[in-house]
């Protein structure tokens, strides 16, 4: 997914396991395009299908693991196929 989620995580218990997932939802009916370093919106979107999370690759693992950089997750792929079978996420975009 570009540009890449990367996000800082603090206050997890340091040997707890966790696992890290991302969900993605529509936050309303527009259609976006990635253009000049910003979201705009083209269009009316899709109607809303369910989409498939993400389990971030390193999961599950300590929060003392999670909490020492930054978790990106560079490995996410989105797509706009209904009917995917490589495990890809499906956006809205």
């Amino acid at each position: 997914m570009f540009p890449t989620m990367k996000v800082t995580l603090d206050g997890l218990d340091p040997h707890a396991k966790y696992i890290l997932l991302v969900d993605i939802v529509p936050v309303d009916d527009c259609r976006y395009k990635y253009h000049n370093s910003e979201w705009v919106v083209t269009g009316k979107a899709e109607p809303h299908m369910p989409g498939r999370l993400y389990i971030h690759p390193d999961s599950p693992a300590s929060g003392g693991h999670w909490m020492k950089q930054p978790v990106t997750f560079h490995k996410l792929k989105l797509t706009n196929n209904n009917l995917d079978q490589n495990g890809h996420v499906r956006d809205f975009l």
